[in-house]
């Protein structure tokens, strides 16, 4: 039922149309029983009074065909009015449901969407030759970042590290704002070293480019990087926790860098 709610709210026509026939179909069903009903009963007229029955035929029938016309103005009204209020909800249903999928910040998914997606891959990677990934990363000293240039310039790297992940991955891989500085990516290939051939072209171009923050004051941006690989007894919090601690050793390490726990 929740689908075909979602189906007639986006497509306000169908949802008018529907209402056009239901309304229709409601007005004019008992007008027509009944006119069938009388007409039986008054049969019996003809063998007494064949005009009477033909004038209180014809009576009947312009009843029937004035009330069907008017049934059908009120159907059209009605439908007109649900298909424009319909039309006029769409636009905050779809707001809502972008706004329940993706980060409004970066355009990316959210967390709640990846983690749904990502167990449908854990789900389906052991009926499969496949491994799958997980790689988390964060903006190096993002903090600074902040307190320095101010949330503004903090909000442009966070945009420009989404970019620029976006650009670097794989219309196959999976990305998403985990929230704050930190970003999620799920791979899923038949080449183990995957996930490290992306890992690569991503720490190259951060090292290789920075952004405008001010005139000709430019910002390096870096990234911390952890990632880990799936096995038959992983879930998703289960691979998280690990790429989450390889993520701390690369904090550890110095920054800048990529670490991999198995």
């Amino acid at each position: 039922m929740k689908k075909i709610a979602s189906i007639l709210l986006k497509k306000p026509l169908y949802l008018g149309l529907g209402t056009f026939i239901l309304n229709l179909f409601m007005s004019m069903t008992p007008v027509i029983l009944m006119y069938f009903k009388h007409f039986q009963e008054h049969q019996a007229l003809a063998e007494i009074s064949p005009q009477t029955l033909e004038s209180f035929l014809q009576a009947q029938y312009n009843i029937v065909i004035y009330t069907l016309l008017y049934a059908l103005v009120i159907a059209i009204i009605v439908s007109s009015a649900i298909t424009l209020l319909a039309h006029y909800l769409k636009k905050s249903y779809l707001d809502i449901e972008l706004l329940s999928h993706f980060d409004g910040l970066t355009g990316l998914y959210n967390r709640l969407m990846f983690v749904s997606m990502f167990e449908k891959e854990v789900n389906k990677i052991a009926r499969t030759n496949n491994k799958l990934f997980l790689i988390i990363l964060d903006i190096d000293d993002f903090k600074p970042i902040n307190d320095n240039f101010g949330h503004l310039v903090g909000d442009e790297a966070i945009k420009y590290t989404a970019r620029t992940l976006q650009s670097i991955s794989r219309s196959s891989d999976t990305i998403a704002r985990f929230g704050g500085d930190e970003f999620v990516i799920s791979i899923v290939d038949q080449d183990p070293n995957a996930a490290a051939g992306i890992i690569t072209r991503i720490l190259d171009q951060f090292n290789s480019a920075s952004i405008n923050i001010v005139p000709n004051q430019e910002l390096q941006i870096n990234l911390s990087i952890g990632y880990t690989a799936y096995k038959p007894e992983d879930d998703f919090k289960s691979m998280l926790y690990r790429a989450d601690q390889a993520l701390y050793i690369s904090k550890e390490a110095g920054k800048n860098t990529a670490t991999f726990l198995a």
